[in-house]
């Protein structure tokens, strides 16, 4: 089963993947964290998280780019949860001292791969694109780049979900026939 979940800052969104995720496989769900750490308020954020998830059955794996580097750790029956796609591009977009202008395609690759591969996969990403600001052409293009994953993602994933203020909207679910 794979899913998408949507939401802006603080909508809940993590926190209905991780339910989702325990519900899929309550042994064991391997939990791909994106967020890396620039200061010490990341360092708390990420600690607090880990901090929930303890004794939850999540194995948590940080791994900031280059997913296919966990295909290795990875079986048909792993549950998958990756959080999150905005910090995954971050990392994948902004390398050191270069800007990479289309990761989109890199990382749909091995999103692929690695729903190909496992069982069950939740993934959560930012809704960021319902402001009428123009930014600067750094930024449009995150957002082309975050827009083309997330409309890939709504193609082949069963369930899609949005979450709002901790309220949770389906607009694609998987119906058992």
């Amino acid at each position: 089963m794979k899913y998408l979940i949507i939401g802006g800052s603080k909508s809940g969104k993590s926190g209905v993947g991780e339910r989702i995720a325990l519900s899929l496989n309550k042994n064991k769900v391997i939990y791909i964290a994106t967020m890396k750490p620039y200061d010490t308020e990341d360092e708390k954020r990420i600690e607090n998280h880990i901090k929930n998830r303890h004794g939850l059955g999540f194995v948590t794996l940080e791994k900031y780019r280059d997913l296919d580097e966990i295909l290795k750790d990875i079986s048909e029956e792993d549950t998958i949860l990756i959080d999150s796609l905005t910090s995954l591009l971050t990392n994948e977009m902004f390398v050191e001292n270069d800007i990479i202008k289309t990761p989109s395609s890199k990382i749909l690759h091995y999103l692929n791969e690695i729903m190909n591969k496992a069982k069950n996969v939740v993934i959560i990403s930012d809704y960021i694109f319902n402001d009428a600001i123009e930014y600067d052409c750094i930024t449009e293009n995150f957002k082309r780049e975050l827009g083309k994953i997330n409309t890939e993602l709504v193609r082949v994933c069963e369930n899609v979900i949005e979450c709002s203020f901790n309220n949770v909207k389906y607009h694609k679910a998987y119906e058992i026939k």
